[in-house]
Protein backbone atom coordinates (compact mmCIF):
# COMPACT_ATOMS: atom_id res chain seq x y z
CA UNK A 1 0.00 0.00 0.00
CA UNK A 2 1.69 3.19 -0.75
CA UNK A 3 0.75 6.52 1.44
CA UNK A 4 1.08 9.58 -0.55
CA UNK A 5 2.23 12.35 1.34
CA UNK A 6 3.78 10.76 4.08
CA UNK A 7 7.45 11.69 4.98
CA UNK A 8 10.18 9.05 5.63
CA UNK A 9 9.31 9.36 9.09
CA UNK A 10 5.73 9.34 9.11
CA UNK A 11 6.62 6.03 7.23
CA UNK A 12 8.76 4.68 9.55
CA UNK A 13 6.52 5.37 12.41
CA UNK A 14 3.46 3.70 10.37
CA UNK A 15 5.71 0.68 10.16
CA UNK A 16 6.57 0.65 13.61
CA UNK A 17 2.75 0.64 14.65
CA UNK A 18 1.76 -1.97 12.32
CA UNK A 19 4.57 -3.99 13.51
CA UNK A 20 3.38 -3.45 17.41
CA UNK A 21 -0.06 -4.33 16.70
CA UNK A 22 1.10 -7.88 15.17
CA UNK A 23 3.07 -8.37 17.90
CA UNK A 24 0.16 -7.52 20.65
CA UNK A 25 -2.02 -9.75 18.40
CA UNK A 26 0.42 -13.09 18.09
CA UNK A 27 1.11 -12.51 22.19
CA UNK A 28 -2.49 -12.88 22.62
CA UNK A 29 -2.74 -16.07 19.96
CA UNK A 30 0.29 -17.71 21.86
CA UNK A 31 -1.55 -17.33 25.29
CA UNK A 32 -5.24 -17.98 23.60
CA UNK A 33 -2.89 -21.28 22.12
CA UNK A 34 -1.93 -22.35 25.63
CA UNK A 35 -5.36 -21.67 27.62
CA UNK A 36 -6.27 -25.00 25.67
CA UNK A 37 -4.67 -26.89 28.04
CA UNK A 38 -3.96 -24.68 30.94
CA UNK A 39 -5.68 -22.15 33.17
CA UNK A 40 -6.26 -18.08 32.19
CA UNK A 41 -4.27 -16.85 34.61
CA UNK A 42 -1.19 -19.20 35.32
CA UNK A 43 -0.59 -18.59 31.38
CA UNK A 44 -0.99 -14.65 32.10
CA UNK A 45 1.51 -15.23 34.88
CA UNK A 46 4.61 -17.10 33.57
CA UNK A 47 4.13 -14.49 30.22
CA UNK A 48 4.41 -12.08 32.50
CA UNK A 49 7.50 -14.16 34.11
CA UNK A 50 9.38 -14.19 30.82
CA UNK A 51 7.88 -10.88 29.69
CA UNK A 52 10.11 -9.56 32.71
CA UNK A 53 13.16 -11.21 31.77
CA UNK A 54 13.40 -9.50 28.40
CA UNK A 55 12.22 -6.36 29.63
CA UNK A 56 14.92 -5.65 32.30
CA UNK A 57 17.61 -6.19 29.97
CA UNK A 58 16.15 -3.51 27.27
CA UNK A 59 15.76 -1.07 30.51
CA UNK A 60 18.96 -1.48 31.80
CA UNK A 61 20.46 -1.12 27.49
CA UNK A 62 18.74 1.88 27.76
CA UNK A 63 19.74 3.40 31.00
CA UNK A 64 16.41 3.29 32.19
CA UNK A 65 16.31 0.75 34.94
CA UNK A 66 18.06 3.04 37.25
CA UNK A 67 15.15 5.31 37.01
CA UNK A 68 13.10 2.78 37.89
CA UNK A 69 12.30 3.56 41.60
CA UNK A 70 12.29 7.32 41.74
CA UNK A 71 10.04 7.07 38.92
CA UNK A 72 6.80 5.24 40.85
CA UNK A 73 4.12 7.95 41.56
CA UNK A 74 -0.17 7.71 42.04
CA UNK A 75 -0.55 7.93 37.98
CA UNK A 76 2.16 5.25 37.55
CA UNK A 77 0.82 2.78 39.96
CA UNK A 78 -2.55 3.83 39.27
CA UNK A 79 -2.19 3.42 35.43
CA UNK A 80 -0.77 -0.21 36.47
CA UNK A 81 -3.83 -0.70 38.47
CA UNK A 82 -6.13 -0.57 36.01
CA UNK A 83 -4.28 -2.22 33.58
CA UNK A 84 -4.43 -4.96 36.11
CA UNK A 85 -8.73 -4.72 35.58
CA UNK A 86 -8.13 -4.69 31.99
CA UNK A 87 -5.86 -7.74 31.59
CA UNK A 88 -8.05 -9.78 34.36
CA UNK A 89 -11.19 -9.59 32.14
CA UNK A 90 -8.97 -9.59 28.74
CA UNK A 91 -7.49 -13.35 29.99
CA UNK A 92 -10.99 -14.64 30.63
CA UNK A 93 -12.50 -13.57 27.33
CA UNK A 94 -9.85 -14.80 25.50
CA UNK A 95 -9.91 -18.17 27.26
CA UNK A 96 -13.32 -18.45 26.09
CA UNK A 97 -14.44 -16.42 23.06
CA UNK A 98 -13.06 -15.65 19.45
CA UNK A 99 -9.78 -13.72 19.42
CA UNK A 100 -11.20 -11.20 16.37
CA UNK A 101 -15.06 -10.46 18.14
CA UNK A 102 -12.83 -9.57 21.88
CA UNK A 103 -10.35 -7.75 19.50
CA UNK A 104 -12.69 -5.79 17.73
CA UNK A 105 -14.82 -5.07 20.88
CA UNK A 106 -11.19 -3.87 22.72
CA UNK A 107 -11.24 -1.03 19.83
CA UNK A 108 -13.81 0.72 21.29
CA UNK A 109 -10.92 2.16 24.00
CA UNK A 110 -10.24 5.22 22.45
CA UNK A 111 -14.20 6.07 21.71
CA UNK A 112 -14.34 5.31 25.29
CA UNK A 113 -11.40 7.97 25.98
CA UNK A 114 -13.80 10.48 23.99
CA UNK A 115 -16.52 10.02 26.34
CA UNK A 116 -14.02 9.84 29.87
CA UNK A 117 -11.99 13.57 28.08
CA UNK A 118 -16.07 14.84 27.91
CA UNK A 119 -17.06 13.19 31.69
CA UNK A 120 -14.15 13.95 33.83
CA UNK A 121 -11.92 16.96 32.28
CA UNK A 122 -15.12 18.56 31.21
CA UNK A 123 -13.88 18.79 26.89
CA UNK A 124 -16.09 19.85 24.56
CA UNK A 125 -17.55 16.64 22.19
CA UNK A 126 -19.82 17.79 19.67
CA UNK A 127 -22.67 15.95 18.34
CA UNK A 128 -21.00 14.49 15.04
CA UNK A 129 -18.28 12.86 17.41
CA UNK A 130 -20.89 11.59 19.95
CA UNK A 131 -22.63 10.26 16.56
CA UNK A 132 -19.24 8.16 15.64
CA UNK A 133 -19.06 7.44 19.33
CA UNK A 134 -22.30 5.63 19.35
CA UNK A 135 -21.66 3.93 16.08
CA UNK A 136 -18.77 2.65 17.74
CA UNK A 137 -20.68 1.15 20.02
CA UNK A 138 -23.30 0.20 17.60
CA UNK A 139 -20.46 -1.79 15.95
CA UNK A 140 -19.15 -3.38 19.46
CA UNK A 141 -22.89 -4.86 19.91
CA UNK A 142 -23.24 -6.47 16.47
CA UNK A 143 -19.92 -8.26 17.21
CA UNK A 144 -20.73 -9.21 20.93
CA UNK A 145 -24.40 -10.15 19.75
CA UNK A 146 -25.81 -10.42 23.41
CA UNK A 147 -28.45 -13.06 23.46
CA UNK A 148 -27.47 -14.61 20.11
CA UNK A 149 -27.41 -17.87 19.36
CA UNK A 150 -24.17 -18.10 19.10
CA UNK A 151 -22.80 -15.65 21.42
CA UNK A 152 -20.03 -16.21 23.94
CA UNK A 153 -21.02 -14.79 27.36
CA UNK A 154 -17.98 -13.90 27.66
CA UNK A 155 -17.21 -11.88 24.62
CA UNK A 156 -18.93 -9.34 26.65
CA UNK A 157 -15.93 -9.09 29.25
CA UNK A 158 -14.22 -7.52 26.70
CA UNK A 159 -16.65 -4.01 26.76
CA UNK A 160 -14.57 -4.62 30.66
CA UNK A 161 -11.84 -4.41 29.44
CA UNK A 162 -12.27 -1.19 26.82
CA UNK A 163 -13.31 0.14 29.80
CA UNK A 164 -10.60 -0.08 32.24
CA UNK A 165 -8.17 0.62 29.13
CA UNK A 166 -9.43 3.87 28.58
CA UNK A 167 -9.38 4.54 32.29
CA UNK A 168 -5.70 3.44 32.11
CA UNK A 169 -5.35 6.03 29.63
CA UNK A 170 -6.62 8.65 31.00
CA UNK A 171 -4.48 8.55 34.23
CA UNK A 172 -1.62 8.01 31.84
CA UNK A 173 -2.10 11.71 30.74
CA UNK A 174 -1.49 12.77 34.04
CA UNK A 175 2.23 10.92 34.22
CA UNK A 176 4.77 12.92 33.95
CA UNK A 177 6.46 13.32 30.97
CA UNK A 178 10.24 12.75 32.09
CA UNK A 179 8.78 9.37 33.32
CA UNK A 180 10.56 7.04 30.99
CA UNK A 181 7.84 5.01 29.10
CA UNK A 182 9.44 1.45 29.60
CA UNK A 183 9.51 2.28 33.27
CA UNK A 184 6.11 2.70 33.28
CA UNK A 185 5.52 -0.60 31.28
CA UNK A 186 7.55 -2.64 33.33
CA UNK A 187 5.50 -1.33 36.63
CA UNK A 188 2.92 -2.49 34.99
CA UNK A 189 3.95 -5.89 33.74
CA UNK A 190 4.44 -6.19 37.34
CA UNK A 191 1.53 -5.07 38.55
CA UNK A 192 0.08 -7.78 36.44
CA UNK A 193 2.31 -10.40 37.18
CA UNK A 194 1.62 -10.25 40.40
CA UNK A 195 -2.14 -10.16 40.33
CA UNK A 196 -1.55 -13.38 37.94
CA UNK A 197 0.46 -15.31 40.09
CA UNK A 198 -2.70 -14.15 43.53
CA UNK A 199 -5.67 -15.19 41.42
CA UNK A 200 -4.15 -17.98 39.84
CA UNK A 201 -2.74 -19.49 43.29
CA UNK A 202 -6.25 -18.83 44.41
CA UNK A 203 -8.78 -20.02 42.01
CA UNK A 204 -7.04 -22.55 39.82
CA UNK A 205 -5.08 -25.39 39.53
CA UNK A 206 -2.15 -25.54 37.95
CA UNK A 207 -0.33 -27.55 36.19
CA UNK A 208 3.67 -28.14 35.19
CA UNK A 209 4.78 -26.57 31.83
CA UNK A 210 5.36 -28.54 29.38
CA UNK A 211 8.08 -27.83 26.67
CA UNK A 212 5.37 -26.26 24.22
CA UNK A 213 4.08 -24.44 27.06
CA UNK A 214 7.49 -23.26 27.74
CA UNK A 215 8.16 -21.84 24.30
CA UNK A 216 5.14 -20.52 23.40
CA UNK A 217 4.61 -18.41 26.60
CA UNK A 218 8.66 -17.28 26.36
CA UNK A 219 7.39 -15.97 22.39
CA UNK A 220 4.54 -14.24 24.08
CA UNK A 221 6.93 -12.72 26.86
CA UNK A 222 9.05 -11.64 23.95
CA UNK A 223 6.45 -10.53 21.57
CA UNK A 224 4.54 -8.57 24.27
CA UNK A 225 8.34 -6.68 25.33
CA UNK A 226 8.47 -5.61 21.14
CA UNK A 227 4.83 -4.60 21.02
CA UNK A 228 5.11 -1.82 23.71
CA UNK A 229 8.93 -1.04 22.10
CA UNK A 230 7.55 -0.95 18.55
CA UNK A 231 4.52 1.07 19.30
CA UNK A 232 6.27 3.74 21.99
CA UNK A 233 8.91 4.17 18.32
CA UNK A 234 5.84 4.60 16.34
CA UNK A 235 4.90 7.79 18.09
CA UNK A 236 8.77 8.89 18.38
CA UNK A 237 9.40 8.57 15.01
CA UNK A 238 6.04 10.04 13.26
CA UNK A 239 3.05 12.55 13.87
CA UNK A 240 0.65 10.88 16.28
CA UNK A 241 -2.02 11.89 13.64
CA UNK A 242 -0.39 10.34 11.42
CA UNK A 243 -0.03 6.97 13.11
CA UNK A 244 -3.67 6.83 14.93
CA UNK A 245 -5.18 5.39 11.76
CA UNK A 246 -3.01 1.94 11.96
CA UNK A 247 -3.89 1.23 15.08
CA UNK A 248 -7.36 -0.51 13.76
CA UNK A 249 -4.77 -2.95 12.13
CA UNK A 250 -4.80 -4.59 15.59
CA UNK A 251 -8.67 -6.07 13.73
CA UNK A 252 -6.77 -7.40 11.01
CA UNK A 253 -4.19 -9.38 12.07
CA UNK A 254 -6.89 -10.77 14.95
CA UNK A 255 -9.08 -12.29 11.89
CA UNK A 256 -5.75 -12.86 10.15
CA UNK A 257 -4.50 -14.91 12.98
CA UNK A 258 -8.03 -16.53 14.56
CA UNK A 259 -8.75 -17.60 11.08
CA UNK A 260 -5.01 -19.27 10.31
CA UNK A 261 -4.29 -20.74 14.31
CA UNK A 262 -7.90 -21.71 15.59
CA UNK A 263 -10.15 -21.98 12.34
CA UNK A 264 -12.67 -18.61 13.64
CA UNK A 265 -14.59 -17.19 10.85
CA UNK A 266 -16.90 -14.54 12.42
CA UNK A 267 -20.44 -14.49 10.91
CA UNK A 268 -21.58 -11.60 8.78
CA UNK A 269 -23.33 -9.11 11.17
CA UNK A 270 -19.92 -9.33 13.11
CA UNK A 271 -17.89 -8.39 10.38
CA UNK A 272 -20.42 -5.73 9.46
CA UNK A 273 -19.61 -4.52 13.14
CA UNK A 274 -15.94 -4.55 12.96
CA UNK A 275 -16.43 -2.49 9.74
CA UNK A 276 -18.52 0.12 11.76
CA UNK A 277 -15.85 0.91 14.24
CA UNK A 278 -13.28 0.96 11.90
CA UNK A 279 -15.15 3.38 10.22
CA UNK A 280 -15.96 5.76 13.26
CA UNK A 281 -12.36 5.24 14.19
CA UNK A 282 -11.02 6.16 11.71
CA UNK A 283 -13.67 9.57 10.80
CA UNK A 284 -12.87 10.43 14.88
CA UNK A 285 -8.87 10.04 13.59
CA UNK A 286 -10.00 12.49 10.35
CA UNK A 287 -11.90 14.82 12.46
CA UNK A 288 -9.05 15.45 14.56
CA UNK A 289 -6.53 15.80 12.21
CA UNK A 290 -8.58 18.58 10.55
CA UNK A 291 -9.36 20.19 14.11
CA UNK A 292 -5.34 20.10 14.43
CA UNK A 293 -4.73 21.46 10.70
CA UNK A 294 -7.00 24.46 10.43
CA UNK A 295 -5.62 26.06 13.48
CA UNK A 296 -1.99 25.65 11.75
CA UNK A 297 -2.98 26.81 8.44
Amino acid sequence: MRIQGGSPSNLAGIGFMVFGTFCFVLNDSLMKLAMGELPPFQVLAFRGMFGTVFLVPMLAWTGQLRHLASSLNRYVIGRGLLEVGAIVCFAVSLANAPIADITAIFQTTPLLIILGMAIVHREPVDGFRLSLVAAGFAGALMVAQPGGPETSPFAMLAFFTAFFAAARDLVGRHIPGETPVLVSTMVTVLLVLIASVLIGLSFEDWSLLAGGHIASLSAAGLLMAFGHVFTFLAYRRAEAQAVAPFYYAFMLWALILGYLMFSEVPNTLAHAGMALIFASGIAIVWRERRAVAEPLA
